[in-house]
């Protein structure tokens, strides 16, 4: 019972870490030490899961016991409360991440800085030998990060948070006074071609999701599909939505049986560079930003930051140092469960 409430947990803070920008779920699930197991589990999804599942709903026999095996393979149990542990922070926390990136944005960036900063060491473990191969997956990665993070133009960031918030007016007004005949498609007559365009967003999207330190927000933005997507959202256009979120689907099936692949074939440098990644992640959480707000009451308001700058001296940064403290324990203390969790197995003699 303790083990199931820890690992929704961990689906819970995998879920809250793709709310927060700059955070990635990969991330997370690698600060959490679980992102291998994760991995692995669902890249085992797959037509034969899909013909258990059905077996079962269509009564045939011997179904369930080949449902039964098929769930122990893919690690099904695992994988439903991570998924219940997500979904809970999706849909109950939002609002509070919201709230706490609106009144306590440093502190809360401190909170995950401190996650992070202290479980590097976690995959660093993981590797069995750390030599040059290794040495220059890290180096690739963090500057594979780096890049992707100083590459984000300051001014443009603010022209796309302006234009979200006039998309977010733009749909209030639309919904005060619907028009009718209005195009509601960013589809339009563009065919085939532009649902193919929505499906590969979805599919890279959710790859870049699944890798510590990369955002999936900021891989859109550089593919122009962010504002479309959002768009379809707001406007309830369930065509580009589903298209979108098959493409997601794939992405997530495909590239996690790529990177099952890539880890039993070159464990050691995957995780090294998976390390890289999240040691990157930390260069876009630093808390302390100078930064513009924009909007207003009735569409909400936008933070964007712009140049990083020295923690001043005042309440908001012993507070953002008390949350980065928060974070770290948080870790420690998984870290101890593990520990303790294998030691006991060992001592039962059980792998």
């Amino acid at each position: 019972m303790v083990a199931s409430l820890v690992t929704i947990l961990h689906g819970f803070l995998i879920g809250v870490a793709n709310i927060i920008p700059g955070v990635s779920g990969g991330s997370m699930a690698l600060a959490l030490g679980i992102y291998e197991r994760l991995i692995t589990a669902v890249g085992s999804v797959g037509p034969r899961t899909l013909g258990a599942m059905l077996g079962v709903a269509a009564l045939r026999d011997g179904a369930r016991e080949r449902f039964r095996a098929e769930w122990r393979r893919v690690d099904g149990l695992f994988l439903c409360w991570i998924a219940v542990g997500g979904a809970v922070a999706v849909v109950v926390f939002s609002r509070v991440m919201v709230w706490l990136l609106e009144q306590w944005h440093d502190p809360t960036y401190g909170f995950f800085s401190g996650l992070i900063l202290v479980s590097i060491w976690v995959p660093l473990k993981m590797i069995r030998r750390f030599g040059v191969v290794e040495g220059l997956s890290v180096l690739a990665a963090l500057g594979l990060v780096l890049a992707l993070t100083f590459s984000a133009d300051p001014e443009q960031q603010l022209e796309d948070a302006k234009r979200k918030l006039e998309m977010k007016r733009a749909g209030i007004e639309q919904a005060a006074a619907p028009q009718p005949g209005q195009a509601t498609s960013p589809l339009g007559q563009a065919g085939v071609t532009r649902v193919a365009f929505y499906f590969l967003c979805g599919a890279v999207a959710i790859s870049a999701m699944i890798l510590p330190g990369v955002s999936g927000s900021f891989i859109m933005i550089l593919m122009g599909a962010y504002f479309e997507v959002l768009q379809a959202v707001n406007d309830r256009d369930a065509l580009v939505v589903l298209v979108f979120m098959a493409g997601c689907a794939a992405g997530l099936l495909l590239f996690t049986r790529l990177l099952k692949w890539v880890l039993s074939r070159w464990h050691d440098p995957t995780v090294a560079w998976l390390a890289g990644l999240m040691a990157g992640s930390l260069v876009a959480l630093w808390p302390f930003r100078k930064f513009e707000t924009i909007g207003d009451a009735n569409v909400g308001f936008e933070r964007v930051d712009f140049d990083w700058m020295a923690p001043p001296t005042d309440a908001n940064t012993l507070w953002t140092l008390v949350a980065f403290l928060i974070g770290s324990g948080l870790v420690v203390a998984f870290i101890k469960f593990d520990l303790a969790k294998a030691q006991k197995r060992a001592a039962e003699g059980r792998p």
